[in-house]
């Protein structure tokens, strides 16, 4: 049984994350991103007040990791699209699935646990106890997997997108009436032998009288007359072909003397036919748990967009694009509008063939939110999320690479310009043609000429590689004289500033301006003291 809701051909196994996923989450503010999503917020009832949460620490987590693996193909971004649409709009079934995957692990893990604790480790070797606990196990595992298939039948209609309906489709055509049925068939069997029924076996005597070759022919209720009369070979092997396992007899099992207790005898032969179920049960682990995994993801999805909706924060699905061009309109800083609870000022950008983008401009005018609501929006972007603006198209990129000074460094007294090299290092031996670069103020830490210099080799180097870079900058000798030489395929920007000092947190296409109109923030200081 395969889940596949994240990608079309494959499941949630080792997927390879973001080189530097650690400076992305924290450049970015990801984790008020990862935080919202693992909360189900309350709409008001008599146990909750309006407004309240309840935090998921899975989802949470889940949304962390899936969402800093980048999708590399148009085709699998539009696949995960669509669950999320269908997510969103029927939410109902996604969280009923979510919530049985979810006792289903948690059923595996209460197991697993009481195995080590019970039998391992204090070193219990009752093996009627260990049978009924297995046996437990087993059918609590099969309820699950009928719960499943009650929740897909009830879907009547078909679903919107490909990647649940093939779930669908999948799940139903494995668990089918007759697997189902064969199945529950077994399991009674099973439990009347581990209570107390009648085992009938058949077995050759070798030297001092060691039983070889066991086979189990019937088990009878513990009650005569009522006996059960199936082969229960029969049965195994049925669901042996079922489970591509050859062999549903009881072999070779030696070293069985004659005069051994009975009980024992049974229970060995019970134990041998436990085992067979061991693929079986290592096969809905692997399942429940990646459904557990994959629904987590889709939960956080919806839990973050009905947020977004209540601060009237614009969605929108993303568009491919080639990665030279980048456009979009109304787009917000996602982390900044949780994080206050309302709409921050949007923006608007079409940059076609366009892979620098400078920003420069007033001191405090948006500049560095505008640089985050971009990384943000790629990276949702290409882990199939929705995006906060009202329109928005990327390219896919393999990696992405953040490089923000760090509000701490203005407290170091020596080494910063250093540790903003060091970081730097590290990207360029890592980058890539298919990296996105953003840099927030680099090199501000040591002058104005100096900084300069560093900027504009670091820029050509990566521009004549034509990979994309947007950068927020306070060097304006190298944002003007980067700007004189006409780049073709270099947009500039800046934060808008009216005539009377005012900042709109537009941010505007125009040329490199020769100041960032620090004094405005001066004389707002000196008149704040005055007041």
């Amino acid at each position: 049984m395969k889940v596949r809701l994240l990608y079309p051909d494959g499941e949630w196994v080792h997927p390879v994350s973001y080189f530097d996923r650690e400076e992305i989450i924290r450049d970015l503010n990801l984790t008020i991103i990862f935080r919202t999503a693992g909360s189900i917020f309350s709409e008001g009832n008599r146990d909750k007040p309006h407004g309240s949460s309840e935090r998921d620490a899975f989802v949470t987590e889940m949304m962390r990791k899936v969402m800093m693996v980048p999708l590399l193909c148009e085709r699998d971004l539009l696949y995960r699209q669509e669950i999320v649409r269908e997510s969103m709009r029927n939410y109902s079934f996604m969280e009923a699935l979510y919530n049985l995957a979810k006792q289903a692990n948690s059923e595996i893990e209460r197991f697993a646990a009481v195995k080590k604790e019970k039998w391992y480790r204090n070193g219990d070797n009752d093996r009627s106890r260990l049978l009924l606990t297995e046996l437990e196990y087993l059918d609590r595992q099969v309820f699950y997997l009928d719960e499943l298939k009650k929740l897909l039948l009830e879907q009547t209609g078909e679903f919107a997108s490909e990647g649940l309906g093939e779930f669908k489709c999948r799940f139903l055509s494995e668990y089918h009436e007759e697997y189902q049925t064969t199945l529950h068939e077994v399991l009674h069997d099973l439990a009347e032998a581990a209570a107390g029924g009648m085992v009938e076996l058949s077995a050759r005597l070798g030297k001092r009288l060691e039983m070889t070759d066991l086979v189990l022919c019937r088990i009878k209720d513990k009650e005569p007359e009522r006996g059960i009369g199936k082969k229960v070979t029969e049965k195994f092997e049925m669901l042996a072909r079922n489970l591509l396992i050859s062999g549903a007899h009881v072999e070779n099992l030696e070293n069985l003397n004659l005069l051994q207790e009975v009980t024992e005898l049974r229970n060995t032969a019970l134990a041998s036919l436990m085992s067979f179920f061991i693929p079986f049960l290592e096969e809905k682990e692997e399942f429940f748990s990646q459904l557990y995994q994959q629904t987590a993801f889709y939960i956080g999805a919806v839990n973050l967009c009905r947020q977004m909706q209540r601060f009237h924060v614009p969605v929108c699905f993303s568009e491919v694009t080639p990665r030279k061009d980048l456009w979009f309109d109304g787009l917000v800083e996602l982390s900044l509008a949780l994080y206050n609870q309302n709409l921050p000022v949007s923006n608007r950008l079409d940059a076609h063939d366009k892979y620098l983008v400078v920003v420069t401009g007033a001191n405090q005018g948006g500049k560095s939110t505008f640089l985050r609501s971009l990384g943000i929006a790629q990276i949702m972007h290409q882990c199939g999320l929705f995006v906060a603006a009202e329109h928005f198209g990327a390219g896919l990129y393999r990696n992405v690479f953040t490089h923000f000074t760090r509000r701490e460094d203005s407290a170091m007294n020596s080494g910063r310009l250093d540790e903003e090299l060091g970081r730097m290092e590290r990207i360029f031996d890592h980058i890539t043609e298919d990296s996105v670069l953003y840099l927030n103020e680099s090199f501000a830490t040591t002058t104005e000429k100096e900084g300069s210099v560093i900027a504009g080799d670091i820029v050509k180097a990566l521009y004549d590689r034509k990979i994309r870079v947007m950068m927020v900058t306070h060097l304006l000798a190298f944002a003007r004289e980067c700007y004189a030489t006409h780049p073709e395929h270099a947009v500039f920007l800046a934060a808008e500033r009216l005539e009377n000092g005012h900042r709109t947190f537009h941010i505007v296409e125009t040329a490199p301006e020769q100041t960032s109109y620090g004094l405005d923030l001066y004389d707002e200081l000196e008149l704040d003291k005055k007041e």
